[in-house]
This record gives C-alpha cells, structure tokens and sequence, in this order.
C-alpha cells in the first residue's frame, strides 16, 4: 500500500513539473511573439504614420498660408497708405486747380485794366472827349475780343424768337413792329460759354399787334367782302 501511494505521489509531481515547463515555455514564446506585432497591430502602426505624415503636410501648409496673409497683410497696408496719400494728394492738386483756373483769363485781362487806367489818367489832363472816346471804345472791343475767344458768345435777342431755354421774359408788350412771341427788345444782355448759357438775357416778348389795329383790319376786310 505504501509503494502504490508513493507511485502516485511521485506521478502527480512529474505532472506538475510538466505543467510548470508548459506554463513557462509558453510565456517564453509569447514573450518571444512580443516582438514581432500582430498583422492587426501592424495595421494600426501604419494608419498611425499615414497620420502622422499628414499632420506634417497640414502644418507645412498651415504655415505657408500664414506666411502668405502676411504677405497679403503687408501688401494691403502699403495699398492702404499710398491711396491715403493719393487722395491727399489730389485734393491738393484739385483745390489748386480751382484757384488758379481762371489764371490765364485774368493774366489777359490785366492789358484790360492797364489801358483802362491810361485812360483814365489821360482824361485828368485833355478835355478832348471824342479822343476819350475813341480809346474806350478800343479797350471794350480788346475786352471783347479777349473774352470771345475764351468762348464767351453773346446771346441774340431783339427779333429773334422767344427761346425760354435761353431768354428770360420779364414782360410782354403789344407791338405792330414784331409778331407775337417775337423779342420786341433787350433789357440786359445774356452770354453763352462754349455751349452752356451762363447767363440768360431779360427780354420783352411782343404779344402781336395792338387789339384796335386787329379789329380795324377785321373791319376793313369785312366790308370788302361785302363790296
């Protein structure tokens, strides 16, 4: 009896030694598949590094687009300032061109002003008016001359039709002489510049002959109708 329990305790211990060698080769051979990763793993690894490299190329571009805005930035603030200045600058220029346009008229006109002063100062010292006279009149067609050919047309009146676009009507008369709606006469002269009425000239329009006149001429032809 007792060489058959010891036969059976010797057999369970060889059964665990066994087990042991068993649990310890495993671990060894799962120690060694630590090594080399499951295809799963090495799945995971090479989307991980497709990630990784795309995070690289966003962050490359990221900083070339912010590199370019300010660029851009730079670009705009220059644009900025030189239009700033531009605009300073042509305000500038367009006052002065507003207050030196009529330079040249008032340069010509100044000769105007001389000979009128000559003038003047000569008729302090002659009594000869005609002599006066004739040097105003000269001054006034220089001062006409000058002013014509800066563009400056009268506008015609007496005779002419009544054009509201370009005559002022201040009254209307009866007139034998000029039919109705016919500028009977001038109060004040009007002017064009080139082609832009600058100011229009008052005028008295006709409104036709006088009412007597027309009721005799109705007359009249009624009796030779009846002769």
């Amino acid at each position: 009896m007792k060489k058959k329990e010891q036969i059976k305790k010797e057999n369970s211990e060889t059964d665990l030694k066994k087990e042991k060698s068993t649990t310890l080769s495993g671990k060894a051979g799962g120690e060694e598949l630590g090594v080399v990763p499951a295809p799963e793993e090495k799945e995971v690894e090479k989307e991980i590094e497709k990630e990784e490299i795309q995070i690289d190329v966003l962050k490359e571009r990221l900083g070339k687009s912010e590199q370019q805005c300010k660029e851009i930035e730079d670009r705009l603030l220059r644009v900025a300032a030189d239009f700033d200045n531009y605009k300073k600058r042509t305000v500038k220029e367009f006052a002065n061109l507003i207050k030196y346009s009529n330079e040249n008229l008032i340069a010509k006109l100044t000769d105007t002003l001389d000979n009128f002063e000559r003038a003047l100062n000569s008729a302090k010292n002659s009594t000869d008016f005609d002599s006066f006279h004739q040097g105003v009149e000269l001054i006034y067609n220089h001062l006409k001359d000058i002013l014509e050919k800066e563009g400056l047309k009268e506008i015609k009146t007496k005779g002419e039709k009544f054009d509201p676009h370009l005559h002022e009507a201040v009254l209307q008369v009866e007139s034998d002489e000029f039919p109705e709606g016919v500028i009977a006469d001038e109060i004040s002269k009007g002017y064009i510049l080139n082609d832009r009425v600058i100011k229009a000239p008052k005028v008295i329009v006709s409104m036709g002959r006088k009412e007597k006149e027309e009721l005799k001429e109705k007359k009249e032809e009624k009796e030779k109708e009846e002769w």
